[in-house]
C-alpha cells in the first residue's frame, strides 16, 4: 500500500527531472546550433568584407586609370586647340588674356595697398598700368572674338 501511494511522487518526480534533462539536452543543442550559425555569418560578413575591399580597390585603380586618361586627352586638346591658334595667325590665346587680367587685378589690389600706406604716386602710377594692361586685354578679347573659332568646345577664344 506504501509503494501504490509513493509511486506517483516517484513518477512525477522522474518524469520531472526526464523532463529537466530533455530540456537541458535541447537548450545546449539549440545553443551549438546557434553558435554554428553564428559562426557561418561571421564567416560570410568576412567573405563579404574581403570583396567589398578587392571591388573597391579595382574600383580606385580603374578610377585612377581613367582620370590619367582623362588628364592626357585634356593636355592633347590643349596642345591642339594651340596648334588651331597658331595655324590661324592670331598671336595670342585665351591663356595670354587671363594672364593679363590676372596683371591687371595684381595692379589693382597694388593700387589699393599704395593708397592705404598713404603713398598716392605709387598708387596712381599701380592705377594708370591696371589700366593699361586693361585696354590690351580689351583689345586682346576683341581679337579673340573676332577670329573664327576652330575649336569644337570654344574654350580657346574668350
Amino acid at each position: 500500500m506504501v509503494t501504490l501511494i509513493i509511486l506517483p511522487f516517484l513518477i512525477a518526480k522522474a518524469r520531472r527531472l526526464a523532463y529537466a534533462r530533455g530540456f537541458e539536452a535541447g537548450k545546449t543543442f539549440h545553443d551549438q546550433t546557434l553558435s554554428l550559425q553564428l559562426k557561418e555569418a561571421k564567416q560570410a560578413l568576412d567573405d563579404q568584407r574581403a570583396e567589398l575591399l578587392r571591388t573597391q580597390q579595382t574600383g580606385n585603380v580603374q578610377l585612377a586609370a581613367r582620370e590619367a586618361s582623362i588628364a592626357a586627352l585634356k593636355a592633347s586638346i590643349s596642345e591642339l586647340e594651340a596648334r588651331i591658334m597658331s595655324y590661324t595667325g592670331l598671336p595670342v590665346t585665351k591663356a595670354d588674356y587671363e594672364k593679363l587680367i590676372n596683371a591687371s587685378s595684381t595692379m589693382r589690389l597694388a593700387q589699393r595697398t599704395f593708397q592705404a600706406l598713404k603713398s598716392q604716386p605709387e598708387a596712381d602710377r599701380a592705377a594708370a598700368q591696371a589700366d593699361s594692361i586693361d585696354e590690351l586685354a580689351k583689345r586682346m578679347h576683341a581679337q579673340l572674338r573676332s577670329t573664327p573659332d576652330g575649336t569644337s568646345t570654344g574654350e580657346a577664344a574668350a
